[in-house]
């Protein structure tokens, strides 16, 4: 076995790997990324594919243009299970071609100097003495193994998780997933019968009957096809996600050719809170491995593209103090709960609460104002879910015909705040972290007992 070294090893391509190596390729850095796909295919895996432009102008990352951008995007439709109540929620965007774009991320990587190897695969983590050390690998181009040893292991490898799974179960960024806290999603890239009358818009349908504890979309690309498909909550005993989709994609997307597939697949997405620490000796863990999903549209390479660019940052401060501890690595937690994880980790109650709801209380809480399209965009936005006196006077007026849910609504609106806040008081060393994780457990252990009262 051939032993090599770099600075940097980024297991995985996709999103947020290409984002980590399209940062860091402009520091000088020794980095290497490899991915198990050939080229032709890295970033390719089930997704809705849509970004919001914000997550661009924020980090610096480059519009999708030509073929790597399918449809620029206004906005959402959102519609209720009996499909009486339609939502618009305004916000510019872009449905992308996710291979192109990926590739297009490594591919300018690559000319500042980033060796990719695709064909390859991490078959596991050199540790010593409780430091990740490197990454053996192995090159089905070449048919020969590395040991490839670095300062710093990123695990970008998706839900695959194939590095920090493999690490003693004593480091806590070894935490695994619970399956009731993911989603089996399932979606094809069809074609259309006629133009699509309104490509601007994304749609998403939430039915408890047609994608239970998830939703169906419908995302055009472009005019004459679109990404369709559905994710249901694992881990209840449903059926695969296929099963509905065969059974009521007639219903949510009754314009497309069934028997013109362009691109089909599903894939296990988690739906929760981060991991509780993106950061170790010698590692870091980014994207769909750390759990950096959005629980409640499920969205991630936006967030992927944040967790790049803080393990960029928590990297290239590393190697001017010379720590590669996790004290040294530290700023990748910060950074992204900063960004993005305190919102997601109250939006993890929000998607508790989403999936407890029956498709009556749905029609019920949309029709009448309950919930209403601000407090989504809100609660999307910021994760915050503020209720004024005089809206809650309103809401006790519309919600008299179920009190219960009403009750329950102002319960997730006060333990949302409460997340949110305890996040943002993430601790500012590693020692500080076995406490802060007992807090955040009791708090949601709290909310799910409420919720359930």
């Amino acid at each position: 076995m051939e032993r090599v070294s770099f600075d940097v090893v980024i297991v995985g391509g996709g999103v947020a790997g290409a984002s980590t190596a399209w940062f860091l390729s402009k520091t000088g850095l020794k980095i290497l990324l490899i991915d198990s796909k050939p080229w032709s295919r890295i970033g390719d895996k089930p997704c809705g594919d849509a970004v919001s432009k914000g997550h661009f102008d924020e980090l610096g990352l480059p519009y999708p243009e030509g073929e790597q951008l399918e449809q620029k995007i206004e906005g959402i439709k959102l519609y209720s299970p009996d499909m009486k109540t339609e939502w618009i929620v305004k916000g510019e965007g872009f449905e992308i071609n996710a291979p192109a774009y990926t590739q297009r991320l490594l591919k300018e990587s690559s000319d500042k100097g980033v060796t990719i190897m695709d064909l390859t695969t991490a078959s596991g983590p050199i540790v010593e003495g409780n430091f990740v050390k490197g990454i053996k690998i192995f090159n089905r181009r070449e048919n020969k193994e590395y040991e490839v040893y670095s300062k710093i292991v990123v695990d970008a490898s998706g839900n695959a998780r194939s590095v920090r799974t493999k690490l003693p179960s004593e480091m806590p960024i070894a935490e695994q997933l619970e399956r009731k806290d993911a989603d089996v999603a399932y979606r094809e890239v069809l074609l259309s019968r006629d133009e699509i009358s309104e490509p601007e818009y994304l749609k998403i349908f939430i039915s408890q009957k047609a994608s239970p504890g998830g939703y169906w979309w419908y995302f055009p690309k472009g005019k004459n096809k679109a990404n369709v498909g559905l994710g249901i909550q694992d881990g209840m005993g449903y059926p695969n996600p296929h099963y509905y989709y065969e059974k009521y994609l007639k219903t949510y997307a009754e314009d497309l050719l069934p028997d013109k597939v362009l691109v089909k697949g599903g894939a296990l997405v988690a739906t929760r809170r981060p991991i509780s620490t993106m950061a170790w000796n010698g590692i870091l863990a980014i994207g769909d491995s750390a759990f950096t999903v959005n629980p409640v549209h499920g969205g991630g390479k936006g967030s992927a593209m944040i967790s790049g660019y803080c393990a960029s940052r928590a990297i290239m401060n590393a190697f001017e103090t010379g720590n590669f501890g996790a004290e040294g690595l530290w700023d990748m937690n910060l950074c992204y709960i900063e960004r993005y994880g305190a919102k997601q980790a109250s939006l993890d109650l929000f998607r508790r609460f989403l999936q407890k709801l029956s498709d009556s209380d749905i029609n019920y809480g949309m029709s009448k104002g309950l919930i209403k399209e601000d407090d989504l965009l809100e609660v999307s936005t910021y994760g915050n879910l503020h209720l004024s006196t005089a809206d809650k006077a309103m809401r006790v007026i519309m919600g008299l015909g179920r009190p219960s849910l009403l009750v329950k609504l102002k319960i997730v609106a006060e333990y949302m705040a409460k997340a949110k806040q305890l996040y943002i008081s993430y601790p500012k060393k590693p020692e500080l972290l076995e406490t802060w994780k007992a807090s955040v457990t009791s708090l949601y252990n709290e909310f799910n007992i409420a919720l359930e009262k």
